[in-house]
Formats: C-alpha cells, sequence, structure tokens
C-alpha cells in the first residue's frame, strides 16, 4: 500500500487542517445530521408498505368470518398454509381486541416482526399521510444540512488553499539562493501552487468519510436487528463488489494519470509551437508542426477512450452484483415473508437499505484511491516547507556612509574549487568603484555575497564598520539598490515599478528618481507618464529605457550602496552613454560598485579593481 496512507500523508493532512478543526467539526456535524436523517426513510416506507399489508389482511381476516368458514383457530395454525395461518393469527387478535375496544372506535395494534396487524382504510391512509410528511420533512432537512455542509467546505477549503499557498510562498521567498540555482522556475511554480489538492482531501474529511463509514454501520445495525438470515444473503455480494470497485478504481486512476501526462504534451507543444511562431513560419513547419500536434492528440484521446472502455466494463460488473443483490434479497426475502420470517416492509426497507450500503462502499473504495494522488501532490509542495530557510536573526545595520571592505574572502559554490580566493577589496563611502575582469572571474559572486546571497567559506565583509555576517539579510538588502543586465520588470505602471523596493515612497520622489536616472523623455512621449501601464518585462519600454527604469527604482530605495552588475552589457553605444550620463549626473553620490567589461563604463569611475581567476590581480585609478 502506498507509504501516502502509512502515516505520512496522514500527518500532512492532519497538521494541515488541524488550525482549522473547529471549522472542520461543524461540517463534520452538519454531514452526520443530513446522513442520519436519510437512514430514517427505509424505516418510513416499512410502516407504509406493511399498513397497505395490513388493509389486505384485515379484509382477509373479516371474510374468514362468514358462515363458509368453518375452520377453526387451532386448524388454521396447524395448517401447512402460511397465508391461513396470517388470516387465523389476524382474526384471533382482532376478537381479542375487539371486546376491549369502544364500540364505532377501530383499535390500532402495532405490526410484530412476523406478523402484519389488520388495518381499515382510514387507518392506512392516516399512515400514508403521516409518511408522505415525514418523508417530505426528512429529505428537506437532509438536503438543508447538505447544504450547509457543502457551503461551510467550500468556505473551509478556501480559506486552507489561500494560507497554504501563502505559507509555502513566503517560506519559498525565504529560501537562499543556492536552492533557486538548483531548481527550474516553472517546476518549482507548479511544486509551490498545489491548492487543488486541498479542496478534495477537505471535503473528503468532512463529508466523505465519517458519513459513508455511519451509513454502513447504521445499515447493517438496522438490517441484522430485522434479520440476521436475509441480512448475511444481501451482503453475499459484498465482497466481489468491493474488489472489483477497489481494482477498477486504481486501474482507472492509472489510465487517467497517463491521458493528463499525454496531454501535457499537447499542451507543451502548443505553447512552444506559438511561442516560437516567428521561427515556425520561417522554417515553413507550419503543416509538420500541425502533424505533429494530431498525432499526439489522438494518441491523447485514445487513451481516454481506453480507460472509458475499461470502465464501462467494471460498470457493467457492479450494476451486475447490486442487481443480482437485490434478486436475492427479493427473492429470498419473499420467502420469508411467506413463512411468516418477515413482513412485506421489512422486504422492501431491506431492498432501500441496500442501495445506501453499495454507495458508501463504492465512494470510499474509490475515494481511497484518489486520496493518494492528492497526498502525494500536497506532499510535493509540503516538502519545499522543510527546506530551511536563511537565518532571519541578526543585528540591525547602524547608519553610515557605505564604506565597504572584503577581508580575506574565500568562496566556492562546489567544495573544492574557489570561485574566490583570498578576496580583499575596499569601496570608499561615497565613491565609484568599477570591478573589471573576463567572464567567470567572480565579480557578480562578490556582489551576491556582499548581498548575503550566500554565505562565506571564510573572511568576513564589513559595511561601515559591521560584520555582514552578524547582521540581518533582510535589513542588509534593503541599504542596497542593484541594477543587472536581466533585471525584472513587473506588469503595472511605471510608478509601481519604481516603488517596487520602496512602497511608501512619495510621488515627488519617484519623479526625481525618474528624472534622475534620464527618464525625461520616456515621460513625455507616454500619455500618462508615470501612470503609464507597461507589460511584463517592460514590454512598450526600449532596452535603454528598461535599464533606466531599473536605476529610477534602485534610487528610489535610497540606497546606501549602488550594485551596477553589467547593467549595459546589452546596449548599443548611445544608450549606454545616455546610462553613463545619467549616473553622472545624479544629486546623490552614494557608494557604486560598477560591475562591466568595458572600458567606457570603467572610466566614470574613481577607482577600478582587476578580478581574474577569483584573486584580484590590480586596482589603481582608472
Amino acid at each position: 500500500m502506498s507509504d501516502h496512507f502509512g502515516g505520512s500523508g496522514w500527518r500532512t493532512v492532519a497538521a494541515l487542517v488541524w488550525p482549522y478543526r473547529r471549522s472542520l467539526v461543524v461540517v463534520a456535524i452538519f454531514a452526520l445530521l443530513a446522513t442520519g436523517t436519510d437512514l430514517l426513510a427505509p424505516l418510513i416506507y416499512r410502516e407504509a408498505v406493511n399498513d397497505i399489508a395490513g388493509l389486505f389482511v384485515g379484509t382477509s381476516a373479516k371474510n374468514t368470518d362468514s358462515p363458509l368458514d368453518a375452520t377453526t383457530s387451532e386448524e388454521r395454525e396447524s395448517s401447512p398454509s402460511p397465508i391461513l395461518a396470517q388470516k387465523a393469527v389476524s382474526k384471533e387478535i382482532a376478537r381479542a381486541h375487539s371486546k376491549d375496544k369502544p364500540k364505532g372506535k377501530a383499535v390500532r395494534e402495532p405490526h410484530r416482526r412476523h406478523y402484519v396487524a389488520p388495518r381499515t382504510a382510514d387507518q392506512t391512509l392516516t399512515t400514508l399521510l403521516w409518511a408522505v410528511i415525514s418523508l417530505f420533512a426528512i429529505n428537506v432537512f437532509s438536503h438543508l444540512c447538505s447544504l450547509v455542509a457543502d457551503q461551510r467546505t467550500v468556505e473551509l477549503a478556501s480559506r486552507i488553499e489561500a494560507d497554504f499557498i501563502h505559507n509555502t510562498f513566503s517560506h519559498v521567498l525565504s529560501l537562499p539562493l543556492r536552492f533557486f540555482a538548483r531548481r527550474a522556475s516553472g517546476g518549482l511554480a507548479k511544486q509551490i501552487d498545489q491548492s487543488d489538492e486541498i479542496a478534495p482531501i477537505v471535503t473528503a474529511f468532512a463529508q466523505e468519510i465519517a458519513p459513508a463509514v455511519i451509513t454502513m454501520a447504521g445499515v447493517m445495525i438496522i438490517m441484522f436487528l430485522q434479520s440476521t438470515r436475509l441480512s448475511l444473503v444481501a451482503l453475499v455480494t459484498l465482497p466481489p463488489y468491493a474488489w472489483i470497485v477497489l481494482r477498477s478504481s486504481k486501474r482507472l486512476e492509472t489510465g487517467l494519470a497517463r491521458y493528463y501526462e499525454m496531454w501535457d504534451g499537447v499542451s507543451a507543444r502548443i505553447q512552444e509551437a506559438v511561442g516560437a511562431i516567428k521561427t515556425v513560419k520561417l522554417s515553413g513547419a507550419e503543416q509538420r508542426e500541425a502533424a505533429h500536434l494530431l498525432h499526439q492528440s489522438r494518441q491523447a484521446y485514445d487513451t481516454y477512450v481506453e480507460r472509458n472502455r475499461l470502465a464501462n466494463r467494471y460498470v457493467f460488473f457492479q450494476t451486475s452484483l447490486g442487481y443480482l443483490s437485490q434478486a436475492l434479497v427479493l427473492g429470498y426475502g419473499g420467502w420469508l415473508v411467506f413463512q411468516r420470517g418477515l413482513t412485506p416492509g421489512d422486504v422492501v426497507m431491506f431492498v432501500v437499505y441496500l442501495e445506501r450500503l453499495y454507495a458508501p462502499i463504492e465512494s470510499l473504495t474509490s475515494l481511497f484511491v484518489t486520496l493518494q494522488e492528492h497526498f502525494a501532490s500536497l506532499e510535493r509542495a509540503t516538502k519545499l516547507r522543510e527546506v530551511p530557510g536563511e537565518e532571519a536573526h541578526g543585528d540591525m545595520p547602524r547608519p553610515g556612509p557605505g564604506r565597504v571592505e572584503f577581508r580575506h574572502v574565500h568562496f566556492s559554490y562546489v567544495p573544492g574549487r574557489e570561485v574566490l580566493s583570498d578576496v580583499s577589496l575596499v569601496l570608499e563611502a561615497g565613491k565609484r568603484t568599477a570591478l573589471v575582469g573576463p567572464s567567470g572571474a567572480g565579480k557578480t559572486t562578490a556582489a551576491d555575497l556582499l548581498l548575503k546571497l550566500f554565505d562565506l567559506d571564510s573572511g568576513e565583509i564589513l559595511m561601515d564598520g559591521q560584520t555582514l555576517s552578524h547582521l540581518d539579510a533582510a535589513a542588509v538588502r534593503r541599504e542596497f539598490g542593484v541594477v543587472a543586465a536581466d533585471g525584472a520588470i513587473f506588469r503595472g505602471s511605471i510608478a509601481d515599478n519604481l516603488r517596487y523596493k520602496r512602497p511608501e515612497a512619495t510621488d515627488e520622489e519617484v519623479h526625481a528618481a525618474a528624472l534622475a536616472a534620464g527618464l525625461t523623455n520616456t515621460l513625455a512621449r507616454l500619455p500618462q507618464g508615470l501612470a503609464t501601464e507597461i507589460g511584463e518585462g517592460g514590454v512598450g519600454l526600449s532596452v535603454g529605457e528598461r535599464q533606466r527604469l531599473q536605476i529610477a527604482r534602485a534610487l528610489v530605495g535610497q540606497p546606501r550602496v549602488l550594485i551596477l552588475d553589467e547593467a549595459t552589457a546589452n546596449l548599443d553605444y548611445a544608450t549606454e552613454t545616455e546610462i553613463r550620463h545619467a549616473l553622472l549626473g545624479q544629486s546623490l553620490r552614494p557608494t557604486t560598485l560598477v560591475i562591466t567589461h568595458r572600458y567606457t563604463m570603467a572610466e566614470i569611475c574613481d577607482h577600478v579593481i582587476v578580478l581574474q581567476a577569483g584573486r584580484v590581480i590590480a586596482q589603481g585609478a582608472p
């Protein structure tokens, strides 16, 4: 059996729903009320059917009082005919009661286990009237309880889903950068968003498992109390029925998983072709892509059709066993009625209860398999929350001018392969320092260490005399502004993007930063200025405008230290010149680290440090 039912899956779900246990209990109570009242209906059917049968028994008893009926009570009771015996019993009980009853008033005696009491037409009509009223009331009450349980389940599942995504996403954001370097962003996003697995689990626990168990237990108790023999006959098909349902659920879930997997391939193919539509057209591959998609989609649909064929086969066997059980109950139950072992109402009650017995069995066996799938998906997300996050504690940085010092820093991503080796350097406060060198020299790694994205192997980094390793990571990062060649620009207004690091910035501060970054002409050509909406990745802006927007965003954050990490690597000379002028024209002079390959960017700096193979090999004026 799956490990998800061996303890870990249950522990995961228990931890998930425990904070909401009170709401879960309320849902379970309403679900049980709906189930419990529904079990009363067959008992009402029994009384109604027995009263109808009693109407005919009463008529037969009266007929036996005629002079033509010369048999004595003893003869009828000894008669081999159960029908004559029933008539005799009915007649003599009626005579016994008639001695004490007032004239003109019919006595209503109860039905017994092996005896249907006689009924008058008025008594039968009264019973039917109360049966109709009772069934209507029970069904309405049961339905109302189900509606309340459904609504509460939706509300509860929504709360759990929202909190689950929030907590998981918050934890993932707290993970070190090293964790993200080993995972694809698309797969990680899918792993986080497993909220759609929660609703079926909550529904199963609150509305399906407990009510199904209560229904099965209640039905079997009532059936065995009425007739052990008929109950055993009714349950003879139960083991093969449960086996078929369990086997079919497993095989059908496997087939469905295969279909979804194949359909994911179809969706991926569509996304790839549409995303690279220009390449597809220039390669003349339209027909080839369409043919390939047709082949994939047909394979997926063939899998689904085969699964449906298998489902129909199992449904046939399940339905046949259900019909067989009903036939056995009707046949053997009818024989027991004939032998005075049961009343007709008991047999009708058994048939109705059979339907209520097999439905929860099918539900539970199917649920057992589907919950495994939900547990497996949910545990993928919960495992993310088990990954240790960054250390959230530490001292707060003291105010200072922004002097940074590396002292004998060593760092490696993989043990034994150092990226930085004995690096010592100083970024003077308020000065521009260029860090240059070939690709792979460790320039960006040095900046990442400064931002506390990774931990040092040895050595220390200080900011205004404080050791970074002793400071709170989030507080340290608030002191820095970063502009990268591939920096993110989010969907929304330009002003929203500029305020991303410092949402409380005033309109005046945002406008001043935009002007300092050289966005004057950009804002002039846009009809709504800073309120202009831009697409994801800065759609609607040129490459240079995107870089200037990043610089403005960094300036809005009022950084103590500004890091330009290859900020002009993808720009042409004219655009780079505009960026340089924007940097030189700043009224505020934060400590600036310029990581670059280009001499033109290094020449605007006050100091240049050359890094090669993870070591500082030269430094001085540009």
